[in-house]
């Protein structure tokens, strides 16, 4: 990875300063004592609506509630979910949030507090949204960049997808509770945040054939790119050892999600911190994928997924001499032929029709596809470069993810190494967002690359 002057790049602060919805971020020991005078100063709050699961309220419901009832901030009512099964960011969750909130004798200025994970900030989130009123954030785990991101993942109707909410006013985080948070969450995590890796190579491919007219690209926005790249590579050193109890790396490994949270909270999207490598984990989500009937977390998905699209870029960018090329006979699909693919590929599925609608979105005419294609040709060794300088070699990054306590092979969350290479043709299916599975599925090179990923010795093993 490129090297970046570390006095250049912006700091926590700056970042909050630069997301035009957050306007508090403590993140320091006894920091739950200020949330009464965060309630008075951000909102004009008639009381509070506590939302958390059996274990979040372990950790720290009990202690919020206790410090909210000495300051005499009334608890109009609360939620728990139960800790088993695990729980998911899908629809009906927003839903009881919502009714129970609505079912208060007097709700008005109540606002909604999510004191858990990313799927109960995500279920906070949309709830409040939808109540048109603004929500408290209590992590209580360094597990996923969505605490202060705008928008919130939630499977509903079967297709997974991120709704439009804003990010919380104020967010409140004790460096004891997150460090006491089970090791598999801080090890999802250091996934997620490694992820973002994919998502820089994937923004620089979105940049080049945005000119070309390609649905779903966008330019790199570099007040937002500086936000979220250059500190990447020292952030994930720094938080490393996080799933094993380390204070200083579990707050670094917050600090750095939280950071990537407010790229998004400025970009109104997710573009900066989410690639194909994250359309991995969306597919698996979409199956439900579990393992000895325990769902597996969005950052282990994310963490094979980056695994996954890194070895489609080392195979894509393999030959300084040119791109692969595509089978002898190859004839690009016609639309019918696309939605023949994508039928068979999420047949069955519910979300099948909303794939298709979207693979039919992003369907291009042969002229704006044979120009994507000349004008990668053209130059590739340029493009190539700026993708190997941001890219992390896979060894490397496996080597780092192992030391973080993440899943390396696909059996460890219940996939074959079959299966997840697989999975590229439906998750290039699935989102409008330009990236590295579709420039090469434009370019007829898809099963190339994915046929030399199979015949690979050296990726998921």
């Amino acid at each position: 990875m490129e090297n970046y002057d570390k006095a250049s790049i912006p700091s926590l602060t700056d970042c909050l300063k630069a997301a035009d919805e957050t306007r508090e971020l403590l993140i320091h020991q006894g920091c739950y004592m200020e949330i009464p005078a965060l309630l008075e100063r951000f909102y004009q709050a008639g009381g509070v609506y506590l939302v958390y699961d059996e274990n979040t309220r372990e950790a720290a419901g009990k202690l919020v509630g206790e410090i909210l009832m000495g300051a005499r901030v009334p608890i109009r009512g609360e939620f728990c979910f139960p800790a088993n099964p695990r729980l998911h960011a899908d629809y009906p969750g927003i839903t009881a949030i919502k009714e129970g909130v609505s079912a208060l004798s007097n709700s008005d200025g109540t606002v909604p507090v999510a004191i858990g994970g990313g799927t109960i900030n995500d279920l906070v989130k949309r709830a409040a949204a939808e109540l048109k009123r603004s929500y408290l954030c209590i992590p209580t785990a360094s597990s996923v960049d969505g605490y202060t991101a705008y928008g919130a993942a939630v499977l509903y109707e079967g297709y997974k997808q991120t709704m439009s909410c804003p990010a919380p006013l104020a967010l409140a985080a004790e460096p004891d509770v997150l460090a006491k948070a089970p090791s598999y969450l801080s090890s999802s995590g250091f996934g997620d945040l490694a992820s973002k890796i994919i998502a820089g190579c994937d923004w620089i491919i979105s940049d080049t054939v945005e000119p070309l007219g390609a649905p779903g690209a966008e330019r790199i926005d570099n007040k937002i790119w500086n936000m979220t790249q250059p500190g990447l590579m020292d952030y994930l050193e720094r938080s490393i050892d996080a799933a094993r109890g380390s204070g200083d790396a579990v707050i670094a490994l917050f600090e750095a999600l939280a950071i990537t949270g407010f790229s998004m909270q400025a970009f109104k999207g997710s573009r900066p911190v989410s690639g194909s490598e994250h359309l991995f984990s969306h597919v698996w989500e979409m199956d439900d994928l579990s393992l000895d009937g325990v769902p597996v977390t969005h950052g282990h998905k994310v963490t094979i997924g980056t695994l996954a699209a890194t070895a489609c870029y080392e195979i894509f960018f393999a030959d300084p001499a040119g791109p692969p090329s595509p089978p002898k006979h190859y004839v690009r699909p016609g639309p019918s032929q696309r939605t023949d693919a994508v039928s068979s590929a999420f047949k069955g599925n519910r979300s099948h029709d909303q794939v298709l609608k979207t693979a039919l979105e992003k369907y291009m005419d042969d002229r704006t596809v044979s120009r994507i294609g000349e004008a990668v040709r053209d130059n590739y060794r340029e493009l190539r470069e700026r993708v190997l300088a941001r890219l992390l070699p896979y060894g490397k990054l496996r080597e780092m993810l192992g030391r973080a306590l993440c899943p390396l092979k696909p059996e460890t969350i219940g996939l074959s190494r079959g299966e997840v290479i697989a999975t590229a043709r439906r998750a290039q299916m699935m989102r409008n967002k330009y990236c590295l599975l579709d420039l090469a599925w434009d370019m007829g090179v898809l099963e190339t690359t994915l046929s030399r990923f199979e015949d690979s010795e050296e990726y998921l093993y």
